[in-house]
């Protein structure tokens, strides 16, 4: 998998990568994550390919100690909000089903990892 700088999302070096069908992740981000997501994703677009856009929330749960948290949302009685949480992340991969890149924001570690998926 090839790194690349945020800077190169500017360049040609995204257009090659997406259009020779290479996995790669964008470090240097320093808080742009939304912008450079839209610039991954409309890049992927215009070769004619389908993309899927989530969040590494493993990664952040552990780091942020969350499970403890959901497991005390639930015991409160939100398990409503977590099986819509869940109907709607299952309703997204739906929508994205079988799509070339599977693009993965990774705020944990600053990056953005684009994989080919086919």
């Amino acid at each position: 998998m090839r790194t690349i700088q945020f800077e190169d999302l500017a360049t040609s070096t995204l257009t090659q990568l997406v259009s020779r069908k290479e996995s790669f992740e964008v470090i240097g981000l320093r808080g742009n994550f939304m912008a450079s997501v839209r610039t991954i994703e409309k890049k992927i677009e215009a070769q004619g390919l389908k993309c899927r856009v989530s969040s590494d929330m493993k990664g952040t749960m552990a780091q942020a100690g969350a499970v403890g948290v959901l497991a005390g949302a639930i015991s409160l009685g939100t398990l409503p909000l977590v099986a819509l949480t869940a109907a709607g992340i299952a309703a997204h991969k739906l929508a994205t089903y079988d799509p070339d890149y599977e693009i993965v924001k990774d705020y944990v570690n600053m990056k953005i990892t684009a994989k080919y998926a086919k």
